[in-house]
């Protein structure tokens, strides 16, 4: 990508910048032919080892047609969050202003429009950017952030220590990854052992933590100011997973808190009336807008007519149950520390829907595809997971689905056949260990990889062939982040495995 056009030094990418390179990826790769705009799939028909048909709904200038589409193989690559989630609130009718998901901040009323009294829903940290962007702009935000709630989430600096380190690059590091239990296998587990199961390796993961949130504490002052108080994050910063973010403002973010430009209040939404919201602390906010920061639907976006467990909310997986205890039992055995999970707290779901209260976690092997499409190789999920590490994880999750579709998988080709049983059990080991893991975040629910980022590329490389160890130093390798150019060549590397694989298993 060029960078002509914008300030590196800035950390911002213009968002026209990135979609001119994709554009310009397209042609390059000769892309456009493949593509259908104006798409919407309302249906997924599971045709067994023929693969599935897509019942396709296209919008034209006349108008919608229909059609079925014949796919051998269907990858689904829609991410997590399509779906925006509205709570139910009391008195909506009533409100007679815009009520929208931060989702949709771009387009709504213009960008900020002309509200002069915006009321924010959320402590996420989509909340804090446009909270940041109504205030620069002169308008009076009324931040609430729900009593019953996750409280506002843990924010850093966009630059740490003394050094100016990038946050995201500690992450991609594997001296800092060994700092946080995982379980499965990097190549690393003689020194992850001693961190996580001797006492010695436990106190200094304790007291890294310990000092990262002393530092996140201080750094942005919460006690200092009884409004910034109301921003202090209430959950461990050890358990939280994704829930976070970055100062990346140009400004003192915290300021607009302290004078008033941003009021917080912690409470919930009882009701709404014409242009007011009402607290449960009994304060009333007049409003202009109310915007909902309120998160994504865990549900699958498409309509799947199958008979198989699909591994996806909303999709009862029985076959995992059994599973459960044993693989609780292995995680907590290797990973001790993860037996002392935080108090619990109350928190009161934004639904009365069952389905959205409790939903189904995502269990797919490899947080990838579902057990029972292990040996049709007709199904596969990208992007189906949380991560700062996105650009690496996805190349190697596009590499690793190809092996997959090849059948250049060696560890689901070889042993006489595939072993159903093993896939089912390392598909509920690793999902269950991030309900452990970030169950202050979102672990129960989907794969947060944060400080696994960099374990579970190793993983999927190691599980095709390829090199996962990729620095040309020992010092490197332990001591430097990765980054993309690192997997420069994986492609080709894989190429070349392709027929010693097939002549390995026979």
């Amino acid at each position: 990508m060029s960078t002509e056009g914008f300030d590196l030094k800035d950390d911002h990418i213009p968002g026209e910048h990135v979609n001119s390179y994709l554009h310009k990826y397209a042609r390059e790769y000769n892309l456009g032919k493949y593509l259908r705009f104006n798409c919407n799939v309302a249906t997924a028909v599971d045709d067994g080892d023929a693969g599935w048909t897509l019942t396709v709904e296209q919008e034209s200038g006349v108008g919608e047609s229909q059609y079925d589409l014949k796919a051998k193989r269907l990858i689904l690559a829609t991410g997590l969050t399509s779906e925006p989630f509205m709570p139910t609130l009391q008195g909506k009718n009533d409100f007679a202003a815009p009520i929208y998901h931060t989702s949709e901040f771009a387009k709504a009323e213009n960008g900020l429009g002309a509200f002069k009294k915006v009321v924010l829903l959320s402590g996420a940290k989509f909340s804090w950017d446009i909270a940041c962007a109504y205030a620069s702009a002169g308008v009076q935000v009324d931040w609430v952030i729900r009593k019953s709630g996750h409280g506002p989430c843990w924010m850093l600096p966009n630059r740490l220590t003394p050094l100016k380190i990038i946050p995201e690059l500690l992450l991609q590091t594997r001296l800092i990854t060994w700092l946080s239990p995982c379980i499965w296998e990097d190549g690393f587990s003689w020194v992850r052992n001693f961190f996580h199961q001797h006492w010695l390796g436990r106190k200094i993961v304790d007291t890294f933590f310990s000092k990262m949130r002393h530092f996140a504490e201080e750094v942005n002052g919460y006690d200092h100011h009884p409004e910034t108080a109301k921003l202090k994050p209430w959950d461990d910063l050890f358990f939280i997973g994704t829930n976070r973010g970055l100062l990346n403002y140009g400004l003192d973010f915290f300021e607009f808190v302290r004078n008033g430009q941003i009021r917080v209040h912690i409470a919930d939404i009882t009701q709404l009336s014409d242009h007011t919201v009402h607290l449960s602390s009994g304060d009333t906010l007049e409003a202009d807008v109310l915007i909902c920061g309120t998160g994504w639907k865990d549900t699958p976006q498409l309509n799947f007519v199958t008979l198989k467990e699909l591994g996806l909310p909303g999709h009862a997986s029985s076959s995992a149950k059994e599973h459960i205890p044993k693989a609780d039992a292995e995680i907590f055995r290797t990973c001790p520390k993860l037996q002392n999970q935080p108090s619990p707290r109350h928190f009161k779901p934004m639904s009365d829907k069952k389905e959205e209260i409790t939903p189904e976690p995502y269990r797919l092997f490899r947080f990838m595809v579902p057990p029972a499409f292990i040996q049709s190789r007709t199904l596969a999920f990208a992007g189906a997971y949380r991560s700062p590490a996105t650009t690496i994880i996805a190349q190697t999750q596009a590499l690793w689905i190809t092996a997959f579709l090849d059948n250049q998988v060696p560890a689901l080709t070889c042993h006489s056949g595939i072993v159903p049983e093993r896939v089912l059990y390392e598909t509920v080991l690793h999902t269950q260990f991030g309900k452990w893991r970030y169950s202050r975040g979102f672990g129960a629910r989907f794969p947060e990889l944060w400080f696994d980022c960099l374990p579970y590329v190793d993983l999927l490389l190691k599980d095709i062939g390829v090199q996962n160890e990729r620095k040309k130093t020992w010092w490197a390798e332990r001591f430097t982040p990765y980054m993309p150019a690192d997997y420069l060549g994986i492609v080709d590397e894989y190429k070349m495995l392709k027929d010693t694989q097939k002549d390995r298993c026979g």
